[in-house]
């Protein structure tokens, strides 16, 4: 199960050119992940959680919709980090680490690949809440 949500993130990372690509639960648990040598697949999860609290925090104070994607865009690099709800109690985070788009039609193309890891992860994702 594991090793097919790594496939998934193998082939993500290699169809976007990300540096590192994961799927953690909402505590910063590292599930899976790819990655280059030079990145801590830990701190990329704890980073996640921690923007993913933020973000609820802020839904909650000002009465806002549900989260979707979580994007920081630095000067040359970008995280991005897509909640994925099963149901009211389970989270996971999907979250990548990138040099940032050159275009929008780029960052238009990094959504639709987040798009297709999480539609080709979510039935491992449920079999994890069943463990």
């Amino acid at each position: 199960m594991v090793s097919r949500l790594e496939m998934v993130l193998k082939e993500l990372n290699t169809n976007g050119g990300f540096r590192a690509s994961l799927f953690s639960t909402s505590t910063g648990l590292v599930l899976a992940s790819q990655k280059q040598d030079d990145v801590d697949e830990r701190v990329v999860a704890a980073m996640s959680s921690l923007l993913s609290d933020a973000a609820f925090k802020a839904r909650e104070e000002l009465s806002l919709s549900d989260l979707d994607t979580l994007k920081i865009k630095f000067l040359e690099d970008i995280i991005i980090m897509r909640n994925i709800i099963l149901n009211e109690e389970t989270q996971f985070l999907l979250a990548i680490l990138s040099k940032a788009p050159d275009s929008d039609d780029i960052e238009k193309y990094y959504d639709q690949l987040l798009d297709w890891a999480i539609d080709n992860s979510k039935d491992d994702l449920k079999q994890l809440t069943s463990i």
